[in-house]
């Protein structure tokens, strides 16, 4: 079982970087739903007019005792037979379809490797990030766009200027990056003000470089859209910077080497 868990350890890592109890002992199960622990999730709730008509009444009913005061954005039939997915946010739980277990946490096809549940949480993202304004990135265009990447940066870290200094390889690769603000420090902080000063710049795209390379950048005050990026990026589960999100929705979290990145991107279009 030890070379299984770290097959499964490893998918689980390309998702959200955790593996539950709960997910590994239901897939050492093979592909029978077993008797995993139930969760409380006292904190959350649901409408039950928020399911659709092709719910079983069980399930319907588990959920709504489940939770009670926050509506899911979805609850349908999975690619998993007798388990229904439950989408909260990005949180993703499976329901048996006799509504008697829950289960929290990744979901693995093990003939395909597939993460089921990141799969889930991959186009919840994709379609959070979409909806940022363009107007307030900072955008590094190639002549030919094959794809693009959002990247949540801060200039006071260390490993995002690393990433800025491998951003002229992503653009010959014709890998779009377009730059939202993380202050790490949190609004307000100093880091939240150098950011300022260089989306305010006249030539954002000149001082974000200019400010990973530890050159001056006049200090400005304007309206931006840093304070909106950070909150998608808490919605979306970001901790840390560098994050990389795909245009698939797919989360590549810290320094990656630019050819890593731009391998991952071939193997996704292909």
């Amino acid at each position: 079982m030890s070379l299984l868990r770290s097959f499964l350890i490893s998918n689980a890592l390309k998702g959200q970087g955790r593996l539950t109890d709960a997910y590994f002992w239901a897939v050492r199960a093979h592909r029978r739903i077993v008797n995993v622990a139930l969760l409380a999730f006292s904190i959350f709730g649901i409408s039950v007019c928020a399911l659709a008509d092709s719910v079983p009444e069980a399930v319907t009913q588990a959920v709504a005792q489940i939770f009670s005061d926050v509506d899911p954005s979805s609850v349908k039939a999975s690619p998993i037979p007798n388990l229904f997915v439950v989408v909260i946010g990005t949180n993703v739980i499976y329901i048996t379809d006799d509504g008697r277990y829950a289960i929290s946490g990744d979901m693995i096809e093990l003939e395909s490797g597939k993460n089921l549940a990141e799969g889930v949480r991959s186009n919840i993202r994709k379609n959070i990030v979409s909806g940022l304004d363009k107007s307030g990135l900072i955008i590094y265009s190639p002549a030919q766009i094959r794809t693009t990447i959002t990247v949540f940066t801060d200039i006071t870290c260390p490993y995002c200027v690393r990433f800025h200094q491998e951003i002229g390889d992503l653009l010959k690769a014709g890998i779009r990056v377009q730059y939202a603000g993380f202050p790490r420090a949190g609004i307000p902080s100093k880091a939240n003000d150098a950011l300022v000063s260089v989306w305010c710049s006249d030539d954002p795209e000149k001082a974000m470089t200019n400010a990973k390379a530890g050159n001056y950048v006049e200090e400005r005050v304007c309206d931006t859209s840093i304070d909106k990026h950070l909150e998608i990026a808490e919605r979306i589960g970001i901790r840390g910077t560098p994050t990389i999100v795909l245009e698939n929705g797919e989360i590549i979290p810290g320094f990656v080497p630019a050819e890593e990145i731009i391998r991952a991107i071939d193997v996704d279009l292909d």
